[in-house]
């Protein structure tokens, strides 16, 4: 007769909005116990004890890690941060970390990241839930089966900046491509103006040309090839479509097209098949619930803590993503064309800002 395993023991540091969000699907599962949470700022872990009573508060990670001994870390900082949190958790012995996207803000540290989590042993999953969402695995499902006939062309854009918003765009795109290996990048970005008065923004608004404690460009866009001659394009920002609104997706085919026109379309899927003529149509999915996907993220990270079967959103699969974002920054910053794998371990926007090519 088999057990059930007892719950594995989760820890959050970042108790704003994100973290809290994340703490709730874990406090819900029974996969897992939430016992501790973790912020540096004072109203954030009061918000946290507020509506999680049996989890200790802190503000001292290394404090929280070492009294509490979680299994899980969920990483749910600002991006400058997540990459030197989850090197320490994976450096104390815990199981497994759940990072938030991005998983760090340049190559070098993704690296690094990655390296420090299978040196100890440590399952490491990224955030980017959205490819688990019906709406996109439905998209796979079509794609895959041939559909649209020969896929010529994935599309996808959103408002933000590429690091924090269109890594989950650049994530699905490679989704829907069937995660083939990215061959090259060819990016653009422009960055307006920043008011030297503003302070740098630590958190979700731009204040200073910066957000999430880096500096964030005003708008970029970009193409890439996948090995199998996919094309894929980009667009973030100011430079995304008019009209078009956030997470907007298209699929171009021989024999049709899909459409996903942003998170809150409905319905959330259109296609439009060439053989039938007319206009755009719905498509059925089999739930539109869109918290399934964090959920069934969660359940996979345990068995993959447990049981070590592959996390559809593993480090591997971020530090592609990240690979990718921060060669549309290189190949700004160069004027080219970049050729994977990327060699330039830095964060490109911060050179060129450096240089005083791309403002303060």
């Amino acid at each position: 007769m088999s057990s059930t395993p007892a719950p594995l023991r989760a820890a959050l540091v970042g108790c704003g909005g994100m973290g809290r969000h994340l703490a709730r699907v874990v406090a819900s599962s029974l996969d897992y116990v939430l016992v501790a949470g973790c912020d540096l700022a004072e109203p954030q872990v009061q918000q946290f004890a507020a509506e999680f009573p049996q989890a200790v508060c802190y503000t001292d990670y290394a404090a929280m890690l070492a009294a509490e001994r979680p299994d899980v870390v969920v990483v749910a900082t600002h991006n400058v941060t997540h990459a030197a949190l989850t090197i320490q958790a994976a450096e104390v012995g815990v199981r497994g970390v759940y990072c938030e996207k991005p998983m760090a803000t340049c190559l070098a540290d993704g690296l690094a990241l990655v390296e420090a989590c299978r040196r100890h042993g440590v399952a490491l999953a990224v955030n980017h839930q959205r490819r688990m969402l019906p709406v996109f695995l439905t998209m796979r499902r079509l794609i895959e089966g041939g559909a649209l006939g020969q896929v010529e062309l994935v599309r996808g854009s959103c408002a933000g900046d590429v690091l924090s918003d269109g890594t989950h765009t650049v994530d699905t795109l490679r989704h829907l491509a069937g995660d083939a290996e990215v061959k090259w990048v060819f990016g653009q970005v422009y960055r307006e103006p920043s008011n030297p008065d503003e302070p740098r923004s630590q958190g979700f608004h731009v204040s200073g040309g910066w957000r999430y404690g880096h500096p964030v460009e005003t708008g970029a866009m970009a193409v890439f090839e996948f090995e199998t001659g996919l094309r894929a394009e980009v667009f973030t920002g100011k430079l995304q479509p008019p009209g078009r609104y956030y997470q907007d997706y298209e699929v171009f085919g021989t024999q049709g097209r899909l459409r996903r026109a942003g998170d809150q379309a409905d319905p959330p899927l259109l296609v439009q098949m060439d053989q039938d003529g007319g206009g755009w149509k719905p498509v059925p999915l089999e739930t539109g619930d869109k918290e399934i996907a964090l959920v069934s993220s969660l359940q996979q990270f345990a068995r993959t803590i447990r049981e070590g079967t592959p996390h559809p959103l593993s480090g591997q699969s971020g530090l592609k993503d990240l690979e990718i974002v921060m060669a549309i920054f290189e190949s700004a910053r160069l004027r080219k064309k970049i050729e994977l794998p990327l060699q330039q371990p830095r964060f490109p926007l911060e050179i060129m800002i450096e240089s005083g090519e791309m403002g303060s």
